[in-house]
């Protein structure tokens, strides 16, 4: 049996999601699976793109070594090639002018695409100090449930050296308020990166509007 993109239900499948949306409306991983194109029997490319992509970020990826990269299962010595190639291109492209996110407007700009998402999806924006976007990562689930993982979250975040995140998921409903759950999670976020020096800034909730916590002042950022 194969794992490559083409075996991912075609809704999941980046290609597809290119084909229809353009580039610009892949994640990191995504855009990885189709440079990997393939994965390992238990687990699918997308899923092999994202353990790289939690352990070294797309810009660093020639900075490591192929020992380092071949130490994920199911990546060759061609693959690690193709890996450390495209660390390469990223860090040549991290010279140029990084896009800055310095107010709601940059973020909704941003996240459009998630109102036509169909599972509830967590999107995060690592900036710098001087508000330039660092790295986006996009996360399955809700907020609330177990899969998705503060831990993961701000090991992001100090692996980026970012000073501040803004976190955004999407409500499939189209309802755009945020439950007290939301509320709740954002508020032991926030509390978790003030005592890691990294400042969550806002949650935002992209319905059939788009909802900011911190605009809304339902939590004290």
């Amino acid at each position: 049996m194969s794992y490559n993109v083409k075996n991912l239900p075609k809704s999941e499948q980046p290609n597809e999601k290119l084909k229809k949306n353009g580039v610009s409306s892949l994640t990191d991983v995504e855009l990885l699976s189709l440079v990997l194109r393939s994965g390992i029997p238990g687990k699918n490319v997308k899923e092999l793109s994202s353990d790289i992509l939690t352990t070294y970020s797309l810009c660093n990826l020639s900075e490591r070594s192929m020992r380092d990269l071949k130490q994920f299962e199911g990546v060759s010595n061609a693959k690690a090639g193709q890996l450390k190639a495209l660390g390469e291109l990223g860090r040549r492209m991290k010279v140029e002018k990084k896009e800055n996110i310095s107010a709601l407007s940059d973020v909704k700009k941003r996240v459009q695409d998630m109102k036509f998402m169909r599972t509830e999806k967590i999107r995060t924006l690592f900036l710098s100090s001087g508000n330039k976007l660092l790295k986006e990562e996009e996360y399955e689930g809700e907020v609330s449930s177990a899969s998705f993982s503060a831990r993961k979250l701000f090991r992001s975040a100090l692996n980026e050296k970012a000073a501040a995140l803004i976190i955004v998921h999407n409500h499939p409903s189209g309802d755009p308020n945020p439950s007290e759950s939301d509320i709740e999670v954002t508020e032991e976020l926030k509390l978790i990166g003030d005592n890691l020096g990294v400042q969550v800034l806002d949650h935002i909730i992209v319905g059939e509007r788009i909802i900011s916590m911190r605009e809304k002042k339902l939590v004290r950022f």
